[in-house]
């Protein structure tokens, strides 16, 4: 199984860049803020602790770019102000590079650890997208397949009813009005000249014709799949032929068809 690789995971923060600058600026203060506040009480412990820990905020929240620039301004903040000789620059001792070494040795390590666990954590996200984009696109595929094969069936089945009963079937094509066999609707009608195929309502009982031209016009539409429909024929002695008939629709491809199943012809 091929594996999807998402090279954007690293750009797992979706915060405006001045609004990261503006709450990095903000937490930096307040961990300077609070580290002056408890200076009477740590005095030279913990000189840069506050600045690490504003840092390991920042990467969680913004990255590793605001993260070392907290580091960095923190380290000096914190041995300008809270190293012995407080406030002032003074030659580097031990005690400074032990101070220095542990902190960036540790902030590093903790920036690094939280860009990483943020880029697997977006790239699981992103990976969830993607595996439910997939699934909705062949969800989709799916009904569409059922749908069509439902389509087939349900042509299949009517198609079917057609060729059981073609000796008294009449189909109706929508596209041009004609009716197919015309010689089984000649013979019906007792017209046997005379009859053309695209004017087949003329003979339809002047009573019944605006009826069935609505029922047509209804199972053509779609408002129907099948209509029941009772209509006379006039014929050439001047009586009238009733039939039962069934409109029904009949989809092939992309165009619909409409046939009528001669059910009962009856001659009156």
């Amino acid at each position: 199984m091929q594996s999807i690789v998402l090279k954007n995971a690293r750009l797992w923060v979706d915060t405006p860049p001045r609004q990261i600058i503006i709450n990095t600026s903000l937490i930096f203060i307040a961990s300077f803020a609070l580290r002056w506040a408890l200076d009477d009480v740590l005095e030279p412990y913990l000189p840069v602790q506050f600045f690490l820990l504003d840092a390991l905020l920042v990467a969680m929240l913004y990255g590793y770019i605001p993260a070392l620039f907290c580091l960095f301004f923190g380290w000096l903040l914190g041995l300008y102000f809270f190293v012995v000789p407080y406030g002032e620059v003074s030659a580097i001792s031990k005690f400074d590079v032990v101070v220095t070494l542990n902190y960036f040795l540790t902030g590093l390590f903790g920036v690094g650890v939280f860009e990483y666990l943020q880029r697997v954590r977006c790239s699981t996200r992103l990976m969830l997208a993607v595996s439910e984009s997939r699934y909705r696109s062949l969800l989709r595929l799916d009904n569409h397949r059922i749908h069509q094969q439902r389509q087939s069936t349900r042509a299949l089945r009517q198609v079917s009813d057609i060729f059981l009963h073609l000796d008294r079937a009449l189909l109706l094509i929508n596209q041009d009005n004609k009716f197919f066999p015309l010689p089984l609707f000649a013979e019906i009608s007792g017209r046997l000249n005379g009859i053309h195929d695209g004017d087949w309502l003329t003979i339809v009982h002047l009573d019944d014709r605006q009826r069935i031209e609505n029922e047509l016009s209804t199972v053509i539409g779609g408002q129907h799949e099948s209509v029941n429909v009772r209509f006379r024929l006039t014929t050439e002695d001047g009586k009238f032929a009733e039939l039962s008939c069934v409109f029904r629709t009949l989809t092939i491809s992309a165009h619909k068809q409409v046939f009528a199943l001669l059910l009962k012809p009856q001659r009156t």
